[in-house]
């Protein structure tokens, strides 16, 4: 069975009698922790529920798409299987792998997204047309991912 292309992580959160402090940090090494070093951080506000965000994927960035409040829904698609998330706890993230198409939408009032990237920006490094993904997937598939 081929290894899968996106998984989610739990972090550590605790209760400090004030509020829940959720322990976000790089460790290559623990599964409740970001396996890569953080170069980008975006925050991602104002969304309605008919808007639509992602409808791309990436060459080579890793990156982890975390609802720090309100919820939405993740597409995922590997070329041969989809499947869909739900992102709705401030402590759960979703890793997605390169050559994941993702789209995130059914955003509710007052949805914040947090995504960590291993990557700073760069145009060259997405795959913006959803043909052209299905042409790189199925190459990754040919060669056995």
């Amino acid at each position: 069975m081929p290894e899968p292309r996106h998984k989610l992580i739990d972090f550590p959160s605790f209760d400090t009698k004030n509020g829940i402090l959720c322990m976000i940090q790089h460790d290559s090494k623990k599964d409740i922790a970001v396996p890569f070093k953080m170069k980008k951080v975006l925050s991602i506000t104002g969304m309605k529920d008919s808007d639509k965000r992602g409808g791309h994927t990436h060459h080579k960035t890793h990156q982890i798409l975390i609802c720090t409040s309100g919820q939405c829904v993740v597409d995922l698609e590997d070329g041969e299987n989809k499947s869909s998330v739900t992102l709705n706890k401030p402590n759960q993230g979703l890793l997605l792998y390169p050559y994941i198409w993702h789209e995130m939408h059914s955003f509710s009032p007052n949805t914040t997204l947090l995504v960590i990237a291993d990557r700073e920006y760069d145009e060259k490094e997405y795959i913006r047309d959803y043909n052209e993904f299905k042409k790189w997937a199925s190459k990754k598939i040919k060669k056995g991912k």
